[in-house]
């Protein structure tokens, strides 16, 4: 039976989790839940998203995501995988890390936004890892990170704060925040249940009025949710076009010179380092537009090239600080 397409939408809000495969504890570590965390930021970073709220647990993990160009599949499997792949590596192990494809419900703008950032945040104490009175101790979760604005991510993004009363994004307010987390903490398996009812389970948090008015659109335009996919296809060949020849006339670069020149010659190398970091270019696209041979080689003399040398290259420097618009 085939997969039904996933709900997405330019400006979409959601909840996002997933688990280990048969529940393993694949963020056992501060390691593994380092390295999950990095890749989250780089892919916020490269998918242009919005980073609301995040905990990383023992054997799973919460997101609530803002997806101003409508590409959360897109930018979860590249998550997921990257994730994956890593973990592998460093462990010398092979096969499925998560359960299955990750779980998303839309959410409505407002308290139920505001509830779900909540739910997130109040996570380790729920599980018993820390008390309430301490959360912001807890290194893995968004809560450590927003009262600290002045060294905070630009894609973190605590505007669910509009909808909240006595609270904003100073320093007296994350800690009005934090009282408001500890009126809220429960251990109590019943409202545990029931939070977990509204927060994690169906596809849509949100009023009546709210899921009907989604389920209504879902269904009028399930078609279009299929041709999205080409749609997007299409906005990211013209999106990395673009960047790829910003980068190129930054290095003085003629159009002929990408066909004549070597495939490995520093200046592409770090016009594909640019772009793998800053977007969601994917290497068989570089491989052909920068005439760097195939997918397979591409990765591998990028790679060797960000590893090792990238930073010292005159190329990468006139490039580093570059941004493109999304």
């Amino acid at each position: 039976m085939a997969r039904r397409p996933r709900t997405e939408s330019s400006d979409g809000l959601y909840h996002i989790l997933n688990r280990g495969s048969f529940r393993s504890s694949i963020f056992e570590s501060d390691r593994a839940k380092y390295s999950f965390v990095k890749t989250l930021f780089e892919a916020c970073h490269r998918f242009s998203w919005r980073l609301h709220a995040y905990c990383v647990m023992g054997n799973h993990y919460h997101l609530c995501l803002g997806t101003p160009i409508g590409n959360l599949s897109e930018g979860m499997r590249w998550l997921q995988a990257t994730y994956a792949l890593r973990f592998n590596a460093c462990r010398k192990e092979h096969g499925h890390l998560f359960q299955g494809r990750f779980k998303s419900l839309l959410v409505e703008p407002g308290r139920h936004w505001c509830d779900l950032i909540d739910y997130i945040h109040l996570n380790p104490v729920r599980a018993g890892l820390i008390s309430v009175g301490n959360l912001a101790d807890y290194h893995w979760s968004s809560l450590a990170l927003f009262p600290k604005k002045r060294s905070r991510s630009n894609f973190l993004d605590c505007s669910w704060m509009d909808y909240s009363e006595g609270i904003s994004d100073t320093a007296k307010g994350w800690l009005a925040y934090l009282d408001q987390l500890q009126l809220k903490s429960t251990r109590d398996p019943e409202e545990i249940k029931t939070l977990d009812r509204k927060m994690i389970r169906g596809w849509c948090i949100g009023d009546p009025e709210f899921k009907k008015i989604m389920a209504n659109e879902v269904s009028a335009t399930s078609p279009a949710i299929r041709l999205e996919k080409e749609a997007l296809i299409n906005l990211n060949d013209e999106r990395w076009t673009i960047a790829l020849e910003s980068c190129r006339r930054r290095l003085g670069k003629i159009p002929g010179e990408v066909t004549t020149d070597r495939k490995s010659a520093e200046w592409k190398l770090a016009v594909a380092a640019k772009l793998r970091q800053s977007t969601a270019v994917n290497n068989a696209w570089l491989a052909e537009h920068l005439k760097m041979g195939t997918a397979r080689s591409v990765s591998a003399i990028c790679g060797k090239y960000e590893r090792d040398r990238r930073d010292q290259c005159p190329s990468w420097k006139k490039l580093k600080k570059m941004t493109f618009d999304h």
